[in-house]
């Protein structure tokens, strides 16, 4: 699943999500249900592929099989034999819970309020677990998609937050966490989003976003150029 990259303007991106911009109020939830999940995937293609070129979306159906059940939102190769099952929540600096940040945020005050937020709003630390269900169904093992058996790939859990959280004291966009014995999974990785493009330096990025490009086609389609005069 591919697409012609598309420009994303990195500050203007961080700005209406962590800023509290007045001219962004009334459009996050809009807004973020059109090109949330999309942009998420293509961050975390890009972040993969600066050890793996192979790195690829394969599939945004990830259930358990069943017809009802919990439900995740990407299955991600990362090129390596890795597979991850992956959970989004693009929730944005004005949602319950999230944080606004200036650009200039030091990279102390960064982690911070990285891991306040962690485990104020997003980990369990008594019971080792997930605070909340929405999050905690990443570390349930859904069904793989055909052609990635078990002998090949490894599959592992994906928790990708648009939140600036840290989940031990590194200054690191991706972390992961150890989960106890009898969990399915050993560990969980936690990628934030916001961590990780405050990290980056080019003004825009090209990102591969088959999802979004689809979506747009559909609004092109719905809401056609007027015709000349």
């Amino acid at each position: 699943m591919s697409s012609t990259p598309m420009s994303v303007n990195r500050l203007e991106l961080l700005k209406f999500m962590n800023s509290g911009d007045l001219a962004a109020n009334g459009h996050h939830t809009g807004m973020t249900g059109l090109i949330g999940e999309p942009l998420a995937v293509g961050l975390i293609l890009h972040y993969l592929r600066q050890k793996n070129s192979n790195a690829a979306l394969i599939s945004t159906k990830v259930t358990t099989g069943a017809k009802r059940g919990p439900r995740l939102d990407a299955w991600i190769d990362d090129g390596n034999g890795t597979l991850y099952q992956t959970e989004i929540k693009m929730w944005g600096g004005n949602a319950i819970g999230g944080v606004y940040l200036a650009p200039d945020t030091s990279h102390e005050q960064l982690r911070e309020i990285g891991q306040r937020q962690w485990h104020r709003w997003i980990w369990d630390q008594e019971n080792t677990r997930f605070q909340e269900a929405l999050v905690q169904k990443v570390l349930t093992p859904m069904q793989r998609p055909a052609g990635y058996d078990g002998k090949r790939y490894r599959v592992e859990p994906l928790l990708c937050l648009w939140w600036l959280v840290h989940p031990d004291d590194t200054d690191t966009s991706w972390t992961t966490v150890p989960l106890p014995q009898g969990s399915p999974f050993k560990q969980v990785h936690v990628f934030s989003l916001t961590r990780y493009l405050m990290s980056l330096e080019e003004d825009v990025l090209h990102l591969e976003l088959p999802l979004l490009e689809q979506r747009f086609a559909w609004l092109d389609r719905i809401f056609p150029d007027p015709p000349s005069p």
